[in-house]
């Protein structure tokens, strides 16, 4: 199925999976870390492989990655990506003050952000549509944006050229914090959850 044939409430359904995954996640993150913090309604798309860096992002924009695996009844790819601005944010966000931020801590921190995140949204998926659903352990890498979705096709015998990406925006301490996710599902996976979601 082509990303342009998807209907208007099949993406208003990704978005309310989204924004419930979205609000357990930062319920969880808050309770990690002490503060508050919260999360817009993600923006969903569905877009062609190539859309994606023609609209979304350049191919030589130099990222933050975490890239975990779905595995269960359905298989596909979750990417977080972030810049390094973001990620510097998100990072003070998740490490309590005082705490020496060498590359070890920034790395853990932003794998554990990720790992609740998908956690939540897989979460909400497994209670929506009653299937098994787990992540693999979060793997990070620091690239080009262009080089690591890339890697992520060659990685993958064969996947949907469909990519779901999730728009999350992070409110904490007055300040705006953005981040992607990016699923690649294998072909049929998103057919198959319309289908027995009923849209």
């Amino acid at each position: 199925m082509r990303s342009n044939s998807y209907s208007v409430l099949q993406i208003d359904v990704l978005r309310e999976l989204a924004n419930i995954g979205g609000g357990n996640a930062a319920t969880s993150i808050s309770s990690l870390i002490g503060e508050a913090i919260s999360m817009s309604i993600p923006k969903v798309e569905i877009l062609h492989y190539e859309e994606v860096f023609r609209t979304i992002m350049s191919e030589e924009t130099k990222v933050n990655a975490i890239l975990m695996r779905m595995m269960g009844n359905a298989k596909g790819y979750f990417l977080f990506v972030a810049t390094d601005e973001d990620s510097d944010q998100l990072i003070n966000m998740m490490v309590p003050e005082g705490i020496p931020l060498d590359d070890e801590i920034k790395v853990s921190a932003l794998k554990e952000l990720v790992n609740i995140l998908v956690s939540s949204y897989l979460n909400a998926l497994t209670k929506l549509v009653n299937t098994n659903l787990i992540s693999s352990v979060p793997l990070y890498t620091q690239d080009m944006f262009g080089a690591i979705l890339s890697s992520v096709y060659m990685e993958a015998e064969e996947y949907d050229e469909n990519i779901m990406i999730m728009k999350n925006e992070f409110h904490y301490q007055e300040e705006d914090i953005e981040g992607s996710l990016y699923f690649i599902p294998e072909p049929g996976v998103l057919d198959s959850l319309f289908n027995k979601i009923g849209v």
